[in-house]
């Protein structure tokens, strides 16, 4: 059963013609379902547990990036309730919507055919203490402290930014040999304008430094880490790759 969660600004007047197109075309290609609305008393956790327990084996997010992060860290976090649980992805505008670009997901409407041809890919996921990224955590560089496989510890004075990568959003610019989601790994990335290069690449006249670990634990008392361009974590966090898994509906355009 297919399971279609709204996150809360797609109920704004301004998309009842998108969501019109999208309902319609999901009814042309027999994905009806239930449609679940978040608002002010609705948890996204909550729906995703009461809709499994009732037996849904398909969740697809309707909005952009902070609705797909918080239906699968939901997902993630309820495999004991749900197995084989697919997610899927609808996205509204495009804006904060990198992940849907990275996946292939063509926007709005022109999604539902995405969703018709059910090309599933079972992915890795990265873990900050308890909460689950599929992309990249972020965190700046200023006043962060890196402790690397409780073996030595990396900080920098140079300002720039640091990336925890699973399965980077394109606008990074990583190649897709760096890093990939299929290999049961994570990448340290260290983006400045003068970091001395572990692996000797350039792009766009900014040095990036990467470094496979097993894990990281991430400390700032300024800034949070940021999960999938939109979930703000609290450090001292640990990062790892995750024992679970995530089966996601892609297109044949996708980044990787």
């Amino acid at each position: 059963m297919y399971i279609y969660i709204y996150d809360s600004f797609v109920n704004h007047k301004k998309y009842e013609k998108v969501l019109a197109r999208i309902e319609t075309r999901i009814t042309d290609l027999g994905l009806n379902g239930k449609i679940v609305r978040i608002g002010i008393m609705t948890s996204v956790h909550d729906v995703v547990e009461n809709e499994l327990r009732k037996g849904a084996n398909t969740i697809i997010a309707v909005g952009n990036n902070g609705i797909f992060s918080q239906a699968l860290n939901s997902i993630a976090k309820l495999t004991n309730v749900g197995q084989n649980v697919t997610l899927g992805l609808i996205p509204i505008d495009r804006e904060k919507n990198e992940i849907a670009n990275l996946l292939g997901i063509e926007p709005e409407e022109r999604a539902c055919d995405i969703l018709s041809a059910r090309r599933i890919q079972t992915l890795d996921l990265g873990k900050a203490g308890n909460n689950y990224f599929l992309t990249q955590a972020q965190i700046t560089t200023d006043s962060t402290k890196l402790e690397i496989d409780e073996n030595y510890t990396i900080e920098t004075r140079e300002p720039g930014e640091i990336f925890i990568l699973n399965l980077p959003t394109l606008d990074l610019g990583i190649d897709k040999d760096i890093s990939n989601a299929e290999d049961s790994k994570l990448e340290l990335l260290i983006r400045t304008a003068k970091t001395k290069k572990i692996i000797p690449t350039k792009k766009g006249g900014i040095n990036h430094s990467y470094l496979n670990f097993k894990s990281v634990n991430i400390i700032n008392q300024k800034h949070h880490l940021i999960l999938d361009k939109h979930l703000n974590v609290d450090t001292p966090a640990l990062v790892t790759i995750a024992k679970e898994k995530i089966n996601l509906i892609v297109g044949k355009g996708r980044g990787f």
